[in-house]
């Protein structure tokens, strides 16, 4: 769960685009409607651990999931549960404050967490996870931003793809979904180390893309399974 990217169109509408970069044998179901404590959530659903990597209720509240935190940890054996499921608890919670104050951290493993509330005006949250403390940031919702999970990526890695991200916003003549979807397709083409679609000798690969778009009342979530366009294009 690897590249995401948060561009906004307006003062609440954003597009939310992101890459999951992933062992090909660990298979994630589509997207669909679950239901959790009553609410209805929209989410592709890892098969092994049940949870997400990208979920939203679709109507005000999306979250994205990026494994570790700012440098690369050594995983342990004992962690508490998977990452993934907590975002399905996350919606437990009345809003993010009350998450962040009262969610058990204590026991899992290193991970970026980044939300957006819809509203009169988007408010966007950045919580990042090491193990021991819980570093928590607002961003301001009128810029753009990109992650990239620290568990593949060294500094100098994210630095550049930082960099084809703030050249794409410059050259790019229109910013849309089909535009950025494109960029998370092509940046840094022909990289398969570290480009936006990599693919480390089959062995963790650029297996789908996960677009939300959204606005003050309704994020609509689109999937593309790239396993499936490669099948088509052969």
């Amino acid at each position: 769960m690897c590249t995401l990217s948060f561009i906004p169109v307006s003062d609440n509408d954003f597009i939310f685009t992101m890459n999951r970069d992933e062992d090909p044998n660990r298979i994630a179901l589509e997207p669909q409607k679950y239901v959790h404590n009553g609410l209805e959530l929209y989410y592709p659903r890892d098969s092994k651990a049940n949870g997400s990597w990208i979920i939203s209720n679709g109507i005000n509240t999306s979250l994205c999931l990026l494994n570790g935190a700012f440098k690369k940890h050594k995983r342990r054996s004992d962690y508490r549960q998977s990452r993934g499921l907590m975002l399905l608890e996350f919606f437990e919670y009345s809003n993010p404050t009350d998450f962040i104050d009262n969610y058990q951290f204590e026991g899992m493993e290193a991970f970026t967490l980044v939300i957006v509330q819809g509203g009169s005006k988007i408010c966007l949250w950045q919580l990042v996870w090491d193990e021991q403390n819980l570093h928590v940031k607002k961003l301001p919702a009128s810029k753009s931003y990109i992650w990239s999970s620290a568990t593949l990526y060294s500094d100098s890695m994210k630095y550049e793809r930082e960099q084809w991200f703030r050249d794409w916003l410059r050259n790019e003549k229109e910013i849309n979904q089909a535009s950025s979807l494109n960029f998370h397709k092509t940046g840094g083409k022909g990289n398969l180390e570290y480009g936006l679609l990599m693919n480390r000798k089959n062995r963790v690969r650029t297996l789908s893309i996960t677009q939300i778009s959204g606005n003050g009342n309704v994020h609509k979530m689109t999937y593309h399974n790239l396993l499936d366009e490669d099948k088509q294009i052969r």
